[in-house]
């Protein structure tokens, strides 16, 4: 199975430079173009599956990959509360802090102690919650499709369509249902340095290709060829939800399930925006992972440019 982990066009709010995550914000002209373009990369990939957080920039984003289909495909997009960004709480359609000087706290941190006791206040959704929301997803819409058996797997291609903070937090999620030993990098990408849990961020329209086979296609040379988590993380230790993220009946763990019995190979992630314009606003290069994982293939009509890029952080 393919799958696709895909952040949405520019909006309004990138733009602005100002948190939106539950913000419904709108796509910008470009943010359109760089949509319409990533719909025109991935058209000659035959998509099975399209899920889209329901916030319009995602839809907009995978709504315009669904046009670029064959006019024969019925393809509509599974829209998701569950694939939201982060809740920034208070401090959503507010500008983005930098760190103060001669001090250990972020701006955001230092307002966030002063702001607590403002009526209204609302905090920043947690980690935990996140990943919860992600386990969720994983176990009600994926799993499934996982679960096929192997004849039917490569048939698959399957979209997600999300934002930069949640689509890690998916990763994650994701990375954490196979067995360590069942992952391994492709060749042409270099081992991540802080492990594959941690890979950077998403530009706008840049995407996680990864492919998932059976454990049989997988030459054993290359099984366990690389680490999951940096050393300073405890890979037999759960990320722990807080006590407030147990309170919801809609988060639903995946700590107790078996690994799925697949394998999964970094290779790259990949983005589109140096093929729409020379302009930098977002959608550079960033060298990631696959789960099978080969470098997406640029359609004919496209000439791929140079894109050995600094990666993009969130």
């Amino acid at each position: 199975m393919r799958l696709l982990l895909v952040r949405h066009g520019e909006t309004v709010d990138n733009v602005a430079n100002v948190y939106a995550g539950h913000t419904d914000s709108a796509l910008t002209n470009h943010g359109v173009l760089q949509a319409n373009r990533l719909g025109i990369h991935l058209s000659a990939s035959k998509i099975s599956n399209v899920f889209s957080s329901d916030l319009q920039r995602a839809v907009k984003t995978a709504e315009a990959i669904c046009a670029a289909q064959d006019s024969r495909t019925s393809l509509e997009v599974t829209k998701l509360k569950l694939l939201r960004e982060q809740d920034f709480g208070y401090y959503e359609k507010k500008p983005f802090h930098q760190c103060l000087k001669d001090s250990k706290k972020t701006s955001k941190e230092t307002y966030s102690e002063a702001h607590r006791t403002h009526p209204g206040f609302k905090d920043v959704e947690s980690k935990g919650s996140m990943k919860g929301r992600m386990e969720t997803f994983v176990k009600e819409h994926l799993m499934h499709l996982l679960d096929n058996n192997d004849r039917n797997l490569d048939d698959h291609t399957v979209v997600i369509v999300a934002h930069g903070i949640i689509l890690g937090q998916l990763w994650r999620v994701v990375l954490r249902q196979f067995n360590s030993k069942n992952v391994f990098i492709g060749p042409d990408v270099p081992n991540p340095e802080r492990g594959l849990e941690n890979i950077g961020g998403w530009s706008n329209t840049g995407y996680l290709d990864l492919f998932i086979k059976s454990i049989q296609d997988v030459p054993l040379a290359k099984v366990g060829s690389v680490p999951l988590l940096d050393e300073e993380s405890d890979a037999e230790t759960p990320v722990e939800l807080e006590k407030d993220d147990t309170q919801h009946p809609e988060i639903r763990s995946l700590e107790n399930e078996p690994n799925i019995p697949k394998s999964v190979e970094v290779s790259s992630h990949d983005t589109i925006e140096p093929w729409i314009h020379s302009s930098r606003r977002g959608g550079l290069n960033n060298t990631t992972l696959d789960m099978y994982i080969t470098r997406p293939t640029p359609s004919a009509s496209l000439v791929t440019p140079n894109i050995n890029s600094t990666p993009v952080h969130l």
